[in-house]
């Protein structure tokens, strides 16, 4: 099950999947006209129920719903909690007897009012799944915690886990705890502030345009038997670069010592990581998805995997765009969950920028796996990309764009780009190593100047695989006027 800002679909997944019809979430939660935003869903497998949040604007409170069954399709019950104040971008979380929300609390719902702290709901978690009222008890908002954000517990635990970092920069992860169940008095407590490699506020994400990245808050939190894994975004300078970017922080605490036990920064040369979600599957491999883009690639979706031993795997592409991205708003957070009927399994969420898609971009799931089995030996790479240029044409003091096709086994490579008149370079310029699809055009911006004398260019494209295979060069024509 996945929900968007207006809209959510369930989906079938015993044998071949079968998409149910998308329903609206004002139908869901019963809000009539009311504006709604950020919805938050995950599937309880210790209570084998479905868990529902949503921010309604009109009536400046939190709705939250809880299905009747394991069914998604069957009955809901649709809570009220009144916010007091605008609680932005509600989180949820879960334990064995309480579900958590948390919200980033301002005055009142428009851009000029000010933020007044995290504040956090501590729900009954019985009378929430029996349909009625639950007895709660709030706390703050408080201005010491930016995003407080309570874990999705995947195993038995009477302690609800929260966690924050400061924005716009921290050295921290503050670890908190809620004990207790109401109407019996709950108390949350900060048990640790866990020093961490610095985090910062990350650029815009590039793409042939822009794409806003928001700040450095936690993104997602998950734990279970002791760890608790969060993500969100940073500004790091990826080793052989020179500028910063936009990358994916992922931190893995003990909660037992309360001690830091992981501590990854994933980015690459040339390239944003943003919005990045976690979920462990049962081998304790710890799957990660999120959004990729350069400035010669469309945002896409990919997913890679921290082994249990530490390592990582390399990333696959779930989802490419299909046409370029238009609006400078990208989600605000992506998603994933473990499949509870095959554990192995963990599906994921997040977007893509697809043509015709309101500002440019749509969601895309897909379930990822570890490949599980003896060890397979190890082939070394001796395939050469392919790499055709294709014919271009230019205004003098106005980018140009050097097309071409570009395809590899191993689904990455690097570009050697020339331009030039009578055997003689004007332009040269190299890409960083990225994912590549021959099936789709790649291209190079070049400026040229105004002062070139117009007329027919030559351009030649030379490829390089991540293991050292070149390609022969392919050469075409460019025409400037």
């Amino acid at each position: 099950m996945e929900m968007v800002n207006l809209a959510g679909r369930v989906w079938r997944t015993g044998g071949t999947p079968q998409a149910l019809p998308v329903f609206t979430l004002s139908g869901f939660f019963h809000a009539g006209n009311d504006a709604l935003s950020d919805p938050r869903l995950l599937y309880d497998t210790g209570s084998g129920r479905w868990l529902a949040s949503i921010f309604d604007a009109t009536r400046t409170a939190i709705l939250v719903a809880a299905s009747q069954g394991a069914d998604p399709t069957g009955g809901w019950s649709i809570q009220s909690i009144p916010a007091d104040g605008c609680p932005d971008q509600p989180r949820l979380g879960v334990a064995d007897t309480v579900v958590v929300v948390a919200a980033d609390m301002f005055g009142a719902c428009d851009e000029s009012a000010g933020y007044e702290g995290s504040a956090v709901w501590v729900l009954n978690k019985a009378e929430l799944l029996a349909g009625t009222a639950p007895e709660l008890q709030k706390f703050g908002p408080d201005r010491r915690y930016s995003t407080l954000t309570p874990v999705q517990s995947l195993g038995a635990t009477a302690t609800e886990y929260l966690v924050a970092v400061g924005n716009p920069r921290s050295t921290v992860v503050h670890l908190l705890a809620v004990s207790g169940m109401p109407p019996a008095k709950a108390t949350l407590t900060r048990l640790a502030s866990i020093t961490v490699s610095p985090l910062s506020a990350p650029p815009s994400a590039r793409t042939p345009a822009t794409i806003e990245t928001n700040d450095n808050r936690v993104l997602d939190a998950v734990w279970e038997n002791g760890r608790l894994w969060l993500s969100g975004n940073d500004g790091c300078t990826p080793p052989g670069d020179r500028s910063r970017h936009t990358c994916a922080r992922v931190i893995g605490l003990d909660t037992s010592s309360r001690t830091l036990v992981a501590d990854s920064e994933l980015s690459e040369a040339g390239a944003d990581l943003f919005y990045p979600a976690v979920r462990p599957d049962a081998a304790g491999n710890l799957v990660v998805v999120y959004g990729y883009s350069s400035t010669t690639v469309m945002p896409q979706l990919l997913a890679l995997a921290r082994t249990a031993d530490g390592g990582f795997t390399r990333p696959v592409v779930l989802a490419r765009a299909d046409a370029p991205q238009s609006g400078s708003r990208y989600g605000d957070y992506f998603g994933a969950a473990r499949d509870p009927s095959d554990p192995s399994v963990v599906w994921v969420a997040g977007e893509a920028g697809a043509r015709g898609a309101f500002s440019g971009w749509s969601t895309a799931v897909a379930a990822v796996s570890l490949a599980v089995g003896p060890p397979k030996m190890s082939l070394r790479d001796t395939v050469a990309p392919t790499v055709r240029a294709i014919a271009s044409a230019g205004r003098r003091g106005t980018p140009v764009r050097l097309e071409y096709r570009v395809g590899d086994d191993s689904g990455s490579s690097r570009a050697l780009v020339t331009v030039s008149r009578r055997g003689r370079t004007v332009f040269s310029a190299a890409t960083l190593l990225v994912p590549v699809d021959a099936g789709r055009l790649a291209y190079v911006l070049w400026r040229p100047d105004a002062s070139l004398r117009p007329g027919t260019l030559r351009f030649c494209v030379r490829a390089t695989d991540g293991a050292g295979n070149r390609s022969a060069s392919s050469c075409s024509s460019l025409r400037l006027r």
